[in-house]
């Protein structure tokens, strides 16, 4: 599990300011918590956490000395700053079923005989902290050599785990197109 070093913010020093100095602001909250709890961040260790970890990521919190399991539940990224404005993050509680989303990332898809077409890129869930998802690959080189079609269903995620999928199960992830058919319909369009 990724560790995240933060440290409790006085609420009244404005976001703003605290950018100009370097941080990135952000909340803890829970259901266990009496009040929602501000933090900041170093800017640099934050950009390194969110170039590999998205929303629905499960983190270790390192405030001032103690350690709290928490969920990725909000990244606030501003693209054209390339500036995070706030990361949020909900308390994680055994046995507490909290909604979250798994990142699909692809591997070996060179050795495909088509073109791969995403159509999803994460799956959203319900599930206590003890049955969280890091992150799903398929690896197109341990697929059939006839897949054509990927759905949620064909992954398996709830089989043996206390998980309820609230992405529908026959939703398409993926479909291979053909090459003949996308040279085809790209000479279509461009005699249109």
């Amino acid at each position: 599990m990724v560790t995240l070093q933060a440290s409790k913010r006085d609420p009244q020093t404005k976001a703003k300011k605290l950018r100009r100095e370097g941080f990135v602001t952000g909340v803890l909250y829970g259901r266990d918590m009496k009040e929602t709890m501000p933090l900041q961040f170093v800017e640099a260790d934050a950009m390194r956490f969110i170039k590999s970890n998205k929303e629905g990521t499960q983190v270790l919190l390192n405030i001032g000395g103690e350690q709290t399991n928490a969920l990725v539940k909000n990244v606030d990224f501003d693209p054209l700053k390339k500036q995070i404005n706030a990361l949020d993050f909900q308390a994680l509680v055994a046995g507490e079923v909290v909604s979250a989303s798994v990142q699909i990332i692809f591997e070996n898809t060179e050795g495909v005989q088509g073109i791969v077409e995403q159509e999803l890129s994460e799956i959203h869930y319900k599930a206590d902290p003890a049955n969280l998802l890091d992150t799903v690959v398929i690896d197109f080189s341990k697929l059939p050599q006839e897949t054509r079609d990927f759905y949620v269903k064909d992954l398996k995620l709830t089989e043996g785990r206390n998980i309820h999928l609230t992405t529908p199960e026959d939703a398409l992830i993926f479909h291979i197109a053909d090459y003949a058919k996308a040279d085809e319909e790209e000479a279509e369009e461009t005699a249109e």
